[in-house]
């Protein structure tokens, strides 16, 4: 769909047709040609005009209904929304292995593969994901003129405008212009954005916060990344830092007496709950040195002395970031996400009980674990259709 500036003689004509469309997508219900005109206030005439626009571009398709109307006649034809008249392919780039899925616009996959990351930087990583890319549309036989936009999650700051990557510890970039990089090997729109940004597009989209218009998700893994909606829309801050919690100081001793950080450029907070130093801190005071986080987790929950108090610690510094989110932005839940989440089930009522402990009642909210394997790669799918006006802004 065009995008006209308002003023323009059209641009009526455009706001409604996308009302149309966006409605027709939500599927909450479904509509035939009259009921949408008596949903969105629009006359019989001006709703047929622009369904058969959209049904001639092919956004929208009409199907009668196998049931007959209430009050007898024929049977009511239905509008569809035709998640396959484009699809959207998204990159999820992470310190270790980087996604890339194919996907239809109801974030269906069509095709999924994954590379391995460090590898893929030691040669030449652009070429390695749009031959990677290329190779994909073309097993599935989709034309390039068929996909709506390509976004990618970079792990780090990300200037979502201009498509810079301004510092990826884990990838080695430091202002890199991924979008420029990328763009010139394909013809459809590229969008650039922060990975976690990406994922809690996906989480209010499809995920255990579906349907919210405030919302945290915080992941864990190798660091911490945090990804914050208000009001339904992603808020970046004002140089795109908005959320970078794993610098946060939840313990103002600790931090006066100075922290070993795991790896240059990494704060605080992930020097404490993120996996490398849970890891590092077990193997100080066990001769295991090959247990993974994971492993630890495991041992902490069956009991084990040095397990139980290395991650009783890291979840006492997690609460405090939790209390420090939900007193300041007030959402309606905050997702965990990351490796931890496996874990979630054993220490959810923890966390939860020390938000219930130090919040006033108003400022307390859900802790939720993240219900998408994949949700950066569904926030592509979202990212993409909102730049089209496919989703409401």
């Amino acid at each position: 769909m065009s995008i006209l500036q308002s003023g323009t003689p059209n641009y009526l004509k455009i706001i409604n047709k996308r009302k149309v469309l966006q409605e027709i997508i939500d599927g909450a219900e479904l509509y035939s040609r009259a009921s949408l005109a008596k949903k969105l206030k629009l006359s019989k005439p001006t709703i047929s005009a622009l369904v058969d626009e959209l049904v001639e571009e092919g956004w929208v398709t009409e199907k009668e209904s196998k049931e007959a109307a209430k009050k007898g006649g024929r049977k009511p034809v239905h509008l569809l929304f035709d998640k396959e008249y484009k699809y959207t392919i998204g990159i999820d780039i992470g310190g270790t292995t980087t996604e890339i899925a194919i996907m239809d616009l109801d974030g269906a996959f069509i095709l999924h593969r994954k590379i391995d990351t460090q590898a893929g930087l030691k040669k030449d990583f652009i070429l390695l994901l749009v031959n990677e890319i290329n190779a994909m549309l073309e097993a599935k036989k989709i034309n390039q003129e068929k996909v709506l936009g390509l976004a990618i999650g970079a792990p780090g700051i990300t200037d979502s405008d201009q498509g810079i990557v301004i510092e990826a510890p884990s990838l080695g970039w430091l202002h890199y212009p991924l979008k420029n990089e990328i763009a010139e090997h394909f013809p459809f729109p590229i969008y650039i954005e922060n990975d976690v940004n990406m994922a809690v597009l996906g989480e209010c989209w499809k995920g255990a916060a579906k349907a919210k218009s405030h919302v945290v998700l915080i992941t864990i893994g190798t660091g911490v990344g945090c990804g914050i909606v208000i009001n339904g829309e992603l808020f970046r801050g004002g140089q795109y830092a908005a959320g970078e919690i794993g610098y946060m100081i939840t313990n103002k001793d600790q931090a006066s007496q100075g922290f070993e950080s795991m790896f240059k450029g990494y704060g605080f907070l992930e020097n404490l709950v993120g996996g490398p130093s849970i890891v590092k801190q077990y193997q100080r005071g066990s001769d295991k040195e090959d247990y993974s986080a994971e492993k630890i987790f495991e041992k902490a929950m069956e009991g084990e002395a040095l397990a139980n108090s290395i991650i009783n610690e890291a979840l006492d510094h997690l609460a405090v970031s939790l209390i420090n989110v939900a007193a300041l932005l007030n959402p309606e839940c905050i997702v965990l996400g990351g490796g931890i989440s496996k874990s979630g089930y054993w220490f959810l009522p923890k966390l939860q009980e020390k938000l219930e402990l130090y919040l006033p009642e108003q400022s307390r909210t859900e802790i939720m674990l993240t219900k998408l394997p994949q949700a950066s790669l569904l926030g592509a799918t979202v990212l993409c259709m909102k730049k089209h006006a496919l989703l409401p802004s």
